[in-house]
C-alpha cells in the first residue's frame, strides 16, 4: 500500500472562485467554503496538508493532529508557529500574486515531491 497525501482546504471560498489545477501527485483532496472552529479538528484529523486562507489554527487544534505534516497559508490566517515547530509541522506562506491558484498548487507539488517537508515525528 502506498502513501497517499490527504489535502484539506479549510476555506476555499476565501481564495478565488477559479478552479484549482489538480495536483500531479497521489492524493485525496477535500475542500470547504469555510470552516468554523468546532469543525477544525474533525476536518484536519486525517490530513497531511492543511491549506488555510483566513481560518486560524491554534495550539490546541495542532496538539490533536497527528498526521499533519505541513500547513500552507494563502492569506491572513493565524497559525501557531511554535506549536507547529514542536510537532515538526512546517508552515509555508504563499506570497500574494496575480495567480494564487497556480502558485498554491506549484508550492504544494514542490513540497510533496521534494520530501523535504516530511520531517521525522517527535
Amino acid at each position: 500500500m502506498s502513501f497517499k497525501e490527504r489535502v484539506v482546504f479549510l476555506d476555499r471560498a476565501a481564495l478565488t472562485p477559479d478552479d484549482l489545477p489538480i495536483p500531479g501527485f497521489e492524493h485525496n483532496w477535500s475542500e470547504f467554503p469555510f470552516t468554523e472552529a468546532a469543525d477544525l479538528v474533525p476536518r484536519l484529523f486525517w490530513a497531511t496538508t492543511a491549506i488555510t486562507h483566513a481560518t486560524p489554527i491554534d495550539a490546541e487544534a495542532i496538539g490533536q493532529l497527528h498526521k499533519l505534516i505541513r500547513v500552507i497559508v494563502t492569506g491572513p490566517a493565524a497559525v501557531d508557529g511554535a506549536a507547529c515547530e514542536a510537532k515538526w509541522i512546517t508552515v509555508h506562506h504563499v506570497p500574494a500574486n496575480d495567480a494564487p491558484s497556480a502558485m498554491l498548487i506549484a508550492l504544494l507539488e514542490s513540497l510533496v515531491s521534494s520530501g523535504a517537508a516530511t520531517p521525522p515525528r517527535r
